[in-house]
């Protein structure tokens, strides 16, 4: 063995060699026993496209982390603070409008499937966002769609139900009652037989009734019109927890009951006038917030659901509040028809509440300071719009015309179709037959109003201009005013009703058509809405002041439907010079 081998080897170093005791080493070493683990698979690399880092999102650093406190600092000094937005006034959203619109028309309009297209600036579908959302934020989930759809109906039933009742039954009984009263105190009998073969009343007798329930009527209008301004302008600045729209429903319902039922133990017109006009700021209460409720709540989405689901609720109310007004009379006079619309008064204040999701809270909300020009604004007009006006000169005679006949309609049964319920002294139980006929007019009514809400989409498909529409309907109510005039029965008068609710809502559908097409401006849509439902106004004045006029030189209450016929001519004539 080489002297180099042996250097270099280390089993030939000795203990000698290197100074050190060394370790014997074991010939044969066992083998470790340690466990082998399970290699992993390899993972494939993603395919190219795969993983996608959303610049300024993904790829975003926690400022937390990354900053120092001196540039957290800096970062501070550039913050500002940014304003909170002022409030959204419910007298310039054109949804709320077009609710608004809906409550003092037919409710076969609503109900109906025709496409009238809002104007709305705010609506989701303009600046793509979520149809889902409703204007206040909220999500709501499929059950609370369905508990809004349901509220809404509820709330719109349960407050024409007992509109209805005294409008078209209880109030006009109760000024027939005080009319007959005071002309038999001063002057003797009032209700004198006719010609034989005919049942007619006293010329004196018809004038008072007219006279008395035109001021009653125009009174209660101008208070509305006043009231819905006011409510509409405060509730938008109510700042509570449980809502902006709530507490006005609720406390609306309870303030009209509570009025409704001092007005059943009045026995004079004046103090009935007084009354009247304090009810329309509690009605005003109940449903200006609701219609604003609408818009706010309800997402785009869902939107048609929900109009067709208050319709048919206004139209059952309707109904169901003549009935109910019937019925009151007959057992015990007006003074139990109005505390049945009492009664309503309160449910249709709870229940829309009860049903549909809590609102949320308006305490986070901008304080927004009252002033005048949110007052006056509402019933500024629009300038450089003849096809708006001509739009609102319509709906002002189709109101009056359809006024004429409604707001008369239990004077008309009671005066000349059962004239020996006056001759025998307008008790309880000879009121049994008018109020039958009322009654029966009011499902008649309801029959052609579902009729038209079910014919008005078909029809407005197949005939494209909406002109010709509203007026051909037009002298469908003036041809169904005819057949009282002809005819003058109970016959007659059922048939009237049926081929009037048709009519109507044939036209207060085709008109909102056309009131949607003649808006002047889009981006102020909804102001010049809410200045269109003033028509309706302005048509019951008008109606009011040309029957009592007509009624005092004809001396007989038939006067009203050639009246009405001239109204529902002119609105024809009106509509069909609009432009196409």
């Amino acid at each position: 063995m080489s002297e180099e081998y042996q250097d270099n080897h280390p089993n030939n170093h000795t203990g000698e060699q290197t100074g050190q005791q060394s370790t014997p080493t074991p010939q044969n070493p066992a083998p470790a026993t340690t466990p082998q683990q399970p290699q992993e698979a390899p993972k494939p690399k993603p395919l190219p496209g795969s993983v996608f880092i959303r610049p300024g999102i993904d790829d975003r650093p926690d400022y937390e982390k990354a900053l120092s406190p001196e540039d957290k600092a800096a970062v501070a000094r550039l913050a500002f603070r940014t304003p909170r937005k002022p409030i959204v006034a419910s007298a310039t959203q054109a949804e709320t409008q077009v609710a608004q619109m809906g409550a003092e028309g037919s409710p076969a309009a609503a109900a109906a499937s025709v496409d009238a297209a809002v104007p709305d600036m705010s609506s989701a579908y303009v600046d793509m966002r979520d149809p889902v959302v409703s204007a206040d934020g909220q999500r709501p989930t499929p059950a609370q769609v369905t508990r809004l759809s349901w509220g809404f109906a509820a709330g719109a039933a349960a407050s024409a139900i007992p509109w209805a009742a005294m409008n078209l039954v209880a109030l006009p009984a109760v000024i027939v009652r005080l009319a007959a009263n005071r002309l038999a105190d001063s002057a003797g009998p009032a209700a004198n037989p006719g010609p034989a073969g005919t049942s007619t009343v006293s010329s004196a007798l018809s004038s008072a009734w007219a006279m008395d329930l035109a001021i009653v009527v125009i009174v209660g209008v101008i208070a509305s019109v006043i009231a819905d301004a006011f409510v509409s302008a405060l509730s938008d600045r109510t700042r509570l927890e449980m809502g902006r729209r709530t507490p006005w429903i609720i406390g609306g319902g309870i303030i009209s009951a509570i009025i409704t039922m001092i007005l059943s133990m009045v026995a004079h017109v004046n103090g009935i006038i007084v009354l009247w006009a304090l009810l329309q700021v509690g009605y005003s209460m109940l449903t200006v917030p609701l219609a604003a409720a609408f818009s706010e709540r309800v997402p785009d989405k869902f939107r048609p659901r929900v109009v067709r689901a208050r319709g048919i609720g206004q139209m059952i109310g309707q109904a169901l509040g003549v009935w109910m007004g019937a019925v009151g009379i007959v057992l015990g006079g007006p003074r139990i028809a109005f505390i049945i619309a009492a009664v309503v008064f309160v449910l249709a204040g709870i229940l829309p509440v009860l049903v549909w999701p809590k609102e949320p809270s308006s305490e986070a909300q901008t304080r927004t300071p009252m002033h005048v020009d949110a007052i006056r604004n509402q019933f500024r007009a629009p300038r450089h719009a003849p096809e708006f006006w001509k739009a609102f000169i319509a709906r002002v005679f189709v109101s009056a015309g359809v006024g004429l006949t409604n707001m008369s309609i239990w004077l008309i049964a009671a005066g000349l179709i059962f004239h020996d319920w006056f001759a025998q002294g307008n008790s309880a139980p000879l009121s049994l037959p008018v109020a039958a006929l009322v009654s029966t007019m009011a499902l008649a009514t309801l029959i052609g109003s579902a009729i038209a809400a079910f014919t008005a989409g078909p029809v407005g498909e197949y005939i494209e201009d909406p002109r010709y529409l509203s007026a051909g309907s037009c002298l469908l109510y003036a041809v169904a005013m005819l057949l009282p005039m002809v005819l003058l029965n109970v016959t007659s008068m059922v048939l009237f009703a049926a081929l009037a609710g048709f009519a109507f809502g044939l036209i207060d559908t085709f008109e909102q058509l056309l009131a949607m097409n003649a808006m002047p401006n889009p981006l102020d849509a909804g102001h010049d809405l809410a200045f269109f439902n003033l028509s309706n106004a302005c048509g019951l004045v008008l109606a009011a002041a040309a029957g009592a006029i007509g009624v005092n030189a004809a001396g007989s209450l038939i006067v009203l439907f050639p009246i009405a016929i001239v109204c529902m001519l002119a609105a024809a004539a009106v509509t069909l010079a609009m432009k196409p």
